[in-house]
């Protein structure tokens, strides 16, 4: 027996007639989109008054055809200066490279002047102590 009385459940609302068709139009979403899980239905994007389609695994655009997707000046664009800059990182890496090498040599040539020196001045040091 409840504390305070009978419970009553809220009465259900019933769903406006309209109600679907709006939300449809404010999202963006065709009136009659078909089948959304039929795998053949490309996807649609809206955004700012470019519709987009996903297919093939790339977005290309239905209002303008010649953007978007691999056609884009943009991207060609871009790719173009990623590779440039791919091709200097390549440049750079194998100036560093060369500068290492060098180093490495001149540090080799170091040790055994450095070795040379020691060599001499022990050899002056036997000498003076000998007379």
């Amino acid at each position: 027996m409840p504390l305070f009385g009978k419970r009553h459940k809220s009465p259900r609302r019933k769903l406006e007639a309209g109600a679907s068709n709006t939300l449809k139009s404010s999202l963006g979403l065709p009136e009659h989109s078909g089948n959304p899980s039929d795998p053949n239905n490309p996807v649609k994007l809206t955004l700012g008054g470019n519709e987009l389609v996903f297919q093939d695994g790339e977005w290309y655009s239905e209002t303008n055809p010649g953007v978007g997707g691999k056609g884009s000046a943009e991207v060609n664009k871009l790719q173009k200066q990623n590779t440039q800059l791919k091709e200097e990182n390549n440049y750079l890496k194998y100036k560093i490279d060369v500068l290492l090498d060098m180093l490495a040599a001149t540090t080799a040539d170091c040790n055994v002047i450095e070795k040379e020196l020691e060599t001499l001045q022990s050899q002056k040091r036997t000498r003076s102590m000998q007379r």
